[in-house]
């Protein structure tokens, strides 16, 4: 009787480990699939909304930073948000409308819109190459770090890591050197991105306390993005 107990435990035991082997060890697809799938289905999204945070980057004297920003975007080349940072080194909030390569603000004083040509706005979180699906595509040393809820839905969690040279054009700054921590939320049903995060120092003189994050919702919905009226 014990020698037939042990024979079923054993037997049992075999089961679960070949199980538990066949399915990467959790049983769900290899992270690679995973981020594979998520950046042809992100980029079928014609339209979201999204909010961009940043912690511990220090302030540049020069041209405009963006530190923060909510808006929506319209695929392939519209943004409209709220957004703050500096201008040649002066605190900023205000609202910013980007059509293609056409930059405007609102002047905070004034109250006008402004064209303006800066280096870096909303929009790159639409470029397919070095937008925020050229980063996801480029994120190494994968693992899976289980679920998480994002803005109401179910996420998986991967982190690994990404060469600051192909995170820099996402941000417009010159790259530092070396490797950086990259962390994706991708919808556990639809595959879509939900948030990705940057931890490190991306620039010179950025230290390891660096974050960047992007988070996207509001999938497809209507969203319609035109040039401020009597701009200038």
């Amino acid at each position: 009787m014990i020698s037939d107990m042990r024979r079923v435990l054993a037997l049992g035991a075999a089961v679960a480990f070949v199980a538990i082997s066949g399915c990467g060890g959790n049983g769900g697809p290899a992270p690679e699939d995973v981020v594979r799938e998520s950046a042809d289905a992100t980029q079928e999204v014609r339209s979201f909304h999204f909010r961009f945070d940043s912690e511990g980057i220090p302030p540049s004297t020069t041209g405009l930073q963006l530190l923060g920003a909510e808006g929506d975007a319209l695929v392939p080349d519209r943004v409209r948000a709220e957004v703050s940072g500096t201008f040649a080194g002066v605190p900023l909030t205000t609202e910013l409308v980007a059509i293609s390569a056409d930059v405007w603000i609102k002047d905070p004083l004034e109250g006008r819109w402004r064209a303006i040509d800066v280096g870096t706005t909303p929009s790159f979180l639409l470029d397919p190459v070095e937008g925020v699906l050229g980063v996801m595509r480029r994120v190494s040393d994968l693992r899976d770090e289980g679920r998480e809820e994002i803005a109401g839905v179910e996420a998986l969690k991967l982190r690994g890591t990404v060469a600051v040279e192909d995170v820099a054009p996402l941000f417009a700054v010159a790259p530092g050197n070396g490797r950086v921590e990259a962390t994706l939320w991708i919808g556990a049903d639809d595959r879509i991105l939900r948030r990705v995060e940057v931890r490190g120092p991306v620039a010179s003189g950025e230290g390891e306390e660096a974050l960047r994050a992007v988070e996207i919702s509001r999938l497809d919905e209507p969203v319609t993005i035109e040039a401020p009226e009597a701009s200038s």
